[in-house]
């Protein structure tokens, strides 16, 4: 027992020992710059993050100002980041550099198994949290952004929920008689219809009308249609 109590305090130390030596590499002027480019990125505005300092191969250059910092490649500045350190002194130097942003944050998973093509409600996520940039960009972090959406595949219990996981729910499908309301300048018309194609709210659907007529509208709601007349 003794023998491995020992380890572990030693692998404590050692993990802690290579933690220093990582931010000994970098100079207090640079973490200052990168963490104030953090705190002013539009990704991480109003999250709680932390850095986790990557071990530089070479020593940071002295720089008499302090370095301008910019993200390579992408728009989040979430997970593994890559900068560019740019000294606009007299001896100028551009360095780029690696860091870890973890991102503290509540998400929703699902409470119970989920079929395809379910609608959510409240009974079936609930809240975890978590570093947010260990799991994906899409996932949902407002119950509202569920709303009018289906499951397009299936989810097991505690499976963290991402929006490409579902898509606009189908209020209309093909066959389903409908309401048309013909909209023109200055009137709308009312009339009924079946229509030819399946279509969420917002998307375009085609309908024939009860005169024979076929035309292309945009889903409204469930069972409605609105036809908007050039």
């Amino acid at each position: 027992m003794k023998t491995v109590y020992f380890i572990r305090i030693f692998l404590i130390l050692f993990v802690g020992a290579l933690t220093t030596v990582a931010q000994a590499r970098w100079p207090l002027q640079a973490r200052e710059a990168v963490n104030q480019f953090l705190i002013d990125h539009s990704s991480l505005q109003g999250r709680e993050f932390s850095v986790q300092w990557t071990h530089l191969r070479v020593d940071l250059p002295v720089c008499s100002k302090s370095p301008r910092v910019m993200l390579q490649g992408r728009d989040r500045a979430w997970g593994q980041v890559f900068l560019t350190l740019r000294c606009d002194d007299a001896r100028g130097w551009t360095r780029p550099v690696g860091i870890y942003v973890a991102v503290k944050g509540r998400y929703l998973v699902a409470s119970h198994a989920l079929r395809t093509g379910q609608r959510m409600t409240a009974a079936d996520w609930q809240w975890a949290e978590g570093d947010l940039a260990k799991i994906s960009e899409l996932m949902v972090e407002d119950p509202d952004q569920l709303k009018d959406l289906e499951l397009i595949r299936p989810q097991q219990a505690g499976t963290p929920l991402r929006l490409n996981d579902f898509k606009s729910m189908t209020v209309i499908k093909a066959g389903d008689q409908v309401r048309v309301t013909l909209l023109g300048r200055g009137f709308a018309v009312s009339a009924t219809g079946q229509a030819l194609t399946d279509a969420a709210v917002g998307g375009t659907v085609r309908v024939r009308t009860s005169e024979g007529k076929t035309l292309q509208g945009t889903a409204i709601s469930s069972g409605s249609v609105d036809v908007l007349l050039e």
